[in-house]
């Protein structure tokens, strides 16, 4: 047994009537089966304290579905035994939509909060435990004080940080400097809760796992942090999930474990509580985000953030459209609700487990597409030099280099700047590696399509490309013939810079597939040891120092890959301190996100960057169509 009020405890119930498999029909009995049984708890159990969370848009729904659960709710809230804990007004992924975006939604959820409670929050639940520095700043903004946040895949990159930090107050900083208070979950305390109170964990177990959490110190945990919609009520999303008990309410047996870990001496408080402890402040600055992964989720290594971008029924088809809405809205200095139907546009919910009724439903409320971004005009060449031969097509601008290779789908042989550096990205030859692992030629400017149990789809076909010269620029185009169809590609050399243009849409519906376009594989002899990835994850500019790591690389069978930055200003700079590689796309047409791959291979390193716009996972579904894509690549000098 713990010595009573050495460990704080807090129940935090996440409630989500957006939740991807709950039909519309379906609603009132998740509110009779979960949350009217979530305040009965208080009226059981007089001495407890817990934090609700919900969404603006969650509660509005409530205040028409439930008004009676809407005002008890308050009259707890404002007694002092629930904490309102909020998280915007629409549970979307910050470190995937723009800045803007995420103040809007920050915004928009406290004054719905102010009006049903008669308060704004002070503490926010990061959604889907999905972080990044840059989501800080509309935090603070819309006054709030604490985050609470996942600790276990943050903690997997930062080695330096100290195990018992778990059970105290953090703090983080966004990229501007501004500071604020963390509250650390842990996903495999919150799943053992859920599993004694579901029946598949013995209580005489689970107290004993609790008690070794207590370890007689001052600590503080969150005992549950999850969703109420699990408990007595069963959605059919995974086969996993373990049936209901006949005759057994789990909301009963939850009564009995909490009050048992009430007798084993802990103290149930509220998030806020937890913050005015001494024993509890926290003992140091932190940052979560890291090169190996710049988005943080929560649970397990399959929860990553490429599920609510590049997978569900058409992720990155469903972004771009919300990013082409987010430059309408800016630019015309639009009102509240214009961006509140965004936010809820841009909801995670509908790029995961959608029911097919709901996404009937959201395609007719969805922004509307943009039309080709239009390509910027470039200075008139001063000067031009075109060298063209059946093995490769060499460009040389003002200040741009440029070898393609024919028969190998115009891939780059050679990228420079000649201003910046004569060699930045390369083909590596067969052999560039010893080891036989290593052993193959990797190339870039290509497409990889890499479907399971098929051969892999590439754009390295040997093809017949045409030259057209203009006033501004110099275009190599073709099509390339792949197993999926041909593929229109161009290539456009301007006096700074150039662009890569890919007509995917030619290749029809979007298979099963991890699908990676604008490959740029980095002259490891060019750049210098230590670089560093500049771009913008929900908020303002961060840098990441880049540590060995593999985006790409697979999690099981079923997810293709493993991390990705969100780059939501659609632009990314690769920096080693005096020269700096600039890549851009615009995201109102397909919404990819970057990934990158640091490896050493004996004494030589592997340096490269991709674009997904199409990842794996249990949610991915094959009707979306592909689509077209366009990157360009510029280089400058920095010290």
């Amino acid at each position: 047994m713990c010595t009573r009020g050495s460990l704080q405890a807090t129940l935090l119930f996440h409630l989500n009537l957006s939740y991807s498999a709950i039909e519309r029909d379906e609603r009132p009995e998740v509110v009779r089966r979960c949350y009217r049984p979530l305040l009965d708890l208080l009226e059981r159990l007089p001495w407890l304290k817990l934090a609700v969370e919900a969404s603006g848009h969650t509660f509005e729904r409530m205040e028409v579905l439930d008004p009676e659960w809407i005002e008890r709710l308050a009259e707890y809230a404002g007694s002092g035994r629930v904490e309102i804990v909020g998280s915007g007004d629409t549970q979307l992924i910050g470190p995937l939509v723009p800045a803007e975006v995420n103040r809007w939604n920050q915004e928009l959820g406290q004054e719905t909060y102010e009006r049903l409670f008669g308060r704004r929050a002070t503490t926010a639940l990061v959604n889907e435990m999905a972080f990044s520095q840059g989501v800080v700043d509309a935090y603070l903004d819309a006054g709030y004080e604490a985050l609470v946040t996942e600790w276990n895949n943050p903690r997997q990159n930062h080695p330096e940080w100290d195990d018992d930090w778990r059970y105290r107050l953090g703090r983080t900083a966004s990229p501007t400097g501004r500071r604020i208070a963390l509250h650390w979950t842990d996903t495999i305390l919150f799943q053992k809760f859920q599993r004694v109170v579901m029946g598949e964990l013995a209580l005489p177990e689970y107290r004993a796992w609790m008690r070794r959490a207590a370890n007689g110190q001052p600590r503080h945990v969150f005992v549950y942090a999850n969703d109420a919609e699990v408990f007595d009520w069963r959605p059919g999303r995974y086969r996993t999930e373990p049936k209901l008990k006949d005759g057994a309410s789990e909301w009963a047996r939850m009564v009995d474990v909490v009050e048992a870990l009430r007798d084993d001496g802990l103290d149930f408080v509220r998030p806020v509580d937890a913050r005015t402890l001494p024993d509890l402040r926290a003992e140091a600055d932190v940052r979560l985000s890291s090169g190996a992964d710049p988005i943080p989720v929560k649970k397990q290594p399959k929860y990553n953030v490429t599920r609510w971008a590049l997978s569900g029924r058409d992720d990155p088809g469903l972004n771009a459209r919300c990013f082409a809405e987010a430059r309408r809205l800016t630019a015309r200095e639009a009102e509240p609700e214009a961006w509140r139907r965004l936010c809820r546009a841009w909801a995670s919910d509908l790029r995961t487990h959608l029911t097919d009724k709901r996404w009937e439903d959201v395609q007719a409320h969805l922004p509307a597409p943009a039309p080709a971004p239009e390509r910027q005009e470039g200075a008139r060449l001063e000067h031009v030099a075109v060298d063209q031969s059946r093995e490769r097509i060499t460009i040389e601008t003002d200040d741009v280099r440029l070898r393609l290779v024919p028969r190998r789908g115009l891939a780059i042989e050679e990228l420079g700047f000649p201003s910046v550096a004569d060699s930045l990205a390369v083909t590596l030859p067969h052999g560039y590696f010893d080891e036989i692992a290593w052993g193959a030629d990797f190339y870039s400017g290509n497409t990889t399509i890499l479907r399971p149990g098929h051969a892999l789809v590439t754009d390295l076909e040997d093809c017949t490309p045409t030259l057209e010269r203009y006033a501004d620029h110099v275009a190599v185009a073709t099509e390339v013939p792949t197993q999926l169809g041909r593929l229109p590609k161009i290539w456009r050399v301007y006096g700074d810079r150039v662009e890569l243009e890919l007509g995917l849409a030619a290749l029809g519906t979007r298979p099963a597939c991890s699908l990676h376009a604008g490959t740029i594989t980095l002259d490891p002899e060019t750049f210098g040891p230590n670089l560093v990835i500049q771009t913008n994850n929900g908020g303002a500019r961060e840098s990441f120092p880049l540590v060995e790591c593999d985006h790409t690389a697979g999690i099981s069978p079923l997810v293709s890959s493993a991390a990705a930055f969100g780059a939501t200003t659609g632009e990314l700079s690769i920096g080693d301190g005096e020269r700096e590689l600039i890549l851009s796309w615009p995201s109102e047409g397909v919404a990819a996100l970057p990934m990158f791959t640091l490896k050493r291979i004996g004494e030589r390193r592997f340096l490269r960057c991709v674009f997904s716009l199409s990842e794996l996972d249990e949610t991915f579904r094959e009707e979306a169509s592909l689509h077209d894509f366009r990157l360009t690549i510029r280089a400058r000098r920095t010290a």
